[in-house]
């Protein structure tokens, strides 16, 4: 756009609507980067004043323009007043004088971050409807495709005005440690905690531990025992994330298994965790994440290959001839019904898995060791007993005989 449809465009308005500074130059805010939006509007009300004096004393009939100009321009409205012409201030038709003194807004927000020790923050703004509704009005009505909106100015501008007292913090749009809230109607500010997000691995060594919940002979949980990282962040509670999941009974052995603590309302936002290493679990932090990690490692949990190591009990005696016929199951895909141990959550949904390969090892004639390697959210155990028919093909099945899981350990997930 040329300089000339610019101050053309920006007389076009300001004959219909009296703006302050701002909004007129937050009109043409693409149009010279690094100028605020109040500096901008500044040079083009400053232009169009000389432009139309020289024009009224060359005696061309622009006191219309002059008028319209004066209503929201100082100088103008001196120029008129040595005229004889007395021209009345009028307030900003967009925002009603309400980004004169925006800036204020920031010192109701600094008390409430002075509470946290964070890194980065975003701010967020509620602007009353009305000031949003004009300033559509108006972008509508003369084609602007130049501007940014009102609110992205007042963030911007409070942004601005928190950084001059927040020394060595940042502005983070993307993953902000806290989020400032300014409503603009009632005029109080909030400041919302994101959560810490805390990536890692994790190995269960009992098999009398649970990821959640405490049930049965469950003596504890995954999620009792990684409560001390919400310590570290002094914040109010705390989730566990996995990537899949094993029975409270099944050890998760190998190099572990991923997962993310979510730390919700922390105070703090620096700190470092120790790894965890008791009889129950072993926790291995590794670095703070995001919660985009967190939909990755709930997705991955559906394809990882896992390998399983179970510890069989048979109904009758089995020969080692016999186990050979297990070899059939490699490469198959099972079919199961939700577990009869679980069926209450969804009884007749239906998954079908992968299993890739099967090893054993015959141990006593009624006891063999079965090793599995298959797709994740296989249920082992039903593959393994066949949970009255509701798993097929099951290594029951194929041996003919009723089959107890004595043991089960996770060994790899790949």
């Amino acid at each position: 756009m040329a300089s000339v449809e610019i101050l053309d465009k920006a007389l076009e308005v300001i004959r219909e609507y009296p703006l302050c500074d701002s909004c007129l130059g937050r009109l043409f805010a693409q149009l010279g980067h690094g100028v605020e939006n109040a500096e901008r509007g500044i040079a083009i009300k400053t232009i169009l004043h000389m432009t139309l004096v020289n024009d009224y004393r060359k005696g061309k009939d622009v006191v219309r323009d002059l008028t319209a100009l004066a209503k929201v321009h100082k100088p103008t409205r001196r120029f008129l007043a040595s005229v004889g012409i007395k021209v009345e201030e009028e307030s900003c038709y967009i925002c009603g004088g309400l980004l004169t003194e925006v800036e204020k807004y920031a010192d109701a927000a600094l008390p409430l971050l002075s509470e946290v020790d964070f890194n980065s923050f975003a701010v967020g703004t509620t602007i009353p409807r009305e000031v949003l509704d004009r300033e559509s009005q108006v972008v509508k009505k003369f084609l602007i495709t130049t501007g940014e909106s009102i609110k992205h100015e007042i963030n911007r501008r409070i942004g601005k005005e928190l950084l001059r007292h927040l020394t060595g913090k940042r502005v983070d749009k993307l993953r902000p440690n806290v989020v400032v809230r300014i409503d603009l109607v009632t005029g109080k500010a909030s400041v919302e905690r994101n959560p810490v997000l805390i990536g890692g691995v994790y190995l269960k060594l009992s098999r009398r531990v649970s990821q959640a919940k405490k049930f049965g002979d469950v003596k504890t949980t995954l999620t009792e025992k990684l409560a001390y990282v919400k310590d570290v962040f002094g914040g109010g509670e705390h989730v566990v994330h996995v990537s899949g999941r094993e029975d409270s009974d099944a050890r998760m052995l190998g190099t572990g298994r991923q997962l993310v603590v979510e730390v919700k309302q922390p105070v703090k936002y620096r700190g470092s965790v120790p790894p965890l290493k008791d009889d129950d679990v072993i926790f291995i932090p590794s670095t703070f994440t995001t919660r985009e990690e967190v939909r990755r490692l709930k997705e991955k949990a559906k394809t990882d290959v896992k390998l399983y190591r179970a510890l069989v009990l048979s109904e009758r005696e089995l020969s080692a001839e016999e186990l050979n016929k297990l070899g059939e199951l490699s490469g198959k895909t099972v079919t199961q019904l939700t577990p009869r141990r679980i069926k209450r959550l969804s009884p007749r949904k239906k998954r079908v898995r992968m299993v890739y390969e099967l090893a054993w090892r015959l141990v006593s004639p009624h006891v063999f060791e079965l090793y599995v390697r298959c797709q994740g959210g296989l249920y082992v155990k039903e593959f393994i007993h066949g949970d009255g028919g509701r798993t097929k093909p099951s290594v029951s099945e194929i041996l003919n005989t009723y089959l107890e899981v004595l043991e089960l350990d996770v060994l790899a997930v790949e």
